[in-house]
């Protein structure tokens, strides 16, 4: 159980745990590519990934872990891989479509060291039914953000959707669109009334524009492949790979480096800041 007392881990990683994924959102990062990227899962057992994270917990001791994909629960024996790795790395965050085994998760995991970031997909859940393993969840003490992605198409029913939520308690994210709709790029595109909507301003770009910042991704956060590459963060992506999850002598940079990333969501300065180098003083 993590208390006021306990420091939040000092690292973050990111786990791609899988390309793979029953929905089939037009707006994902992977549209169309499901079956190129899918050649590149590795697949171990619970047992398998234990080792490689009782390394991690050696080298850099507990983690904070984010679970994503593709849909994590769609990975083989998930819900004990999950019990499992809470055990010693923790809190750890879901990030999930909620159409895997909920009923069974809420049984055997500790909602103290895991939370779930609910996406809710128009093209693929009826909203009753949605709401209804949201309070599944609630009910079992399980917390953690319920997201829908600002696509272009979905901007109508935005305040739809958020009263529908209110009514229940809940209150939707409403997350940026990043992609390209009808040939045009977002969320650039979004007009003055849009960008109200979805909750973003001017200052909000100023605020994403990374270029060149000194940046602790890859120091004390890093992104796991599928392929157990690991990267700085999602928005560098393989063009800096800084290890392999899966080598004995993996280990996270020595120091923040400068971001080459134009714009960046990212919030690993929000959440670490950048930091002592290692061997220093903090």
């Amino acid at each position: 159980m993590i208390t006021q007392a306990q420091e939040m881990p000092r690292v973050r990683f990111t786990w791609n745990i899988h390309y793979a994924c029953n929905f089939r959102c037009p707006y994902c990062f992977f549209d169309g590519k499901w079956a190129e990227y899918g050649r590149r899962n590795i697949y171990q057992s619970s047992g398998e990934w234990m080792r490689d994270w009782n390394k991690i917990l050696q080298v850099h001791g507990r983690c904070y872990i984010l679970i994503t994909g593709g849909e994590p629960f769609m990975y083989p024996d998930f819900i004990e891989l999950m019990r499992q790795l809470s055990r010693i790395h923790y809190p750890l965050n879901i990030s999930t479509n909620a159409s895997g085994d909920l009923e069974s998760f809420v049984k055997v995991i500790d909602p103290q060291r895991v939370s779930l970031s609910v996406s809710l997909q128009p093209h693929f859940t009826k909203l009753d039914a949605f709401l209804e393993k949201i309070a599944l969840l609630r009910a079992h003490q399980f917390y953690g953000c319920v997201n829908f992605v600002a696509y272009p198409p979905f901007l109508k029913n935005i305040s739809f959707y958020q009263d529908k939520f209110k009514e229940k308690g809940e209150e939707l994210k409403i997350i940026p669109f990043w992609g390209k709709y009808q040939n045009q790029e977002y969320p650039f595109s979004y007009t003055q009334e849009e960008k109200k909507m979805v909750g973003i301003t001017d200052a909000w770009f100023s605020k994403v524009r990374k270029k060149n910042s000194r940046c602790p991704a890859g120091y004390n956060s890093a992104l796991i492949f599928p392929d157990a590459k690991v990267a700085r963060c999602g928005q560098i992506g393989e063009r800096m790979v800084i290890g392999n999850f899966l080598d004995p002598s993996f280990r996270l940079l020595e120091k923040p480096l400068p971001c080459d990333a134009e714009y960046c969501p990212c919030d690993e300065n929000e959440l670490f800041g950048e930091g002592p180098e290692r061997g220093e003083d903090a």
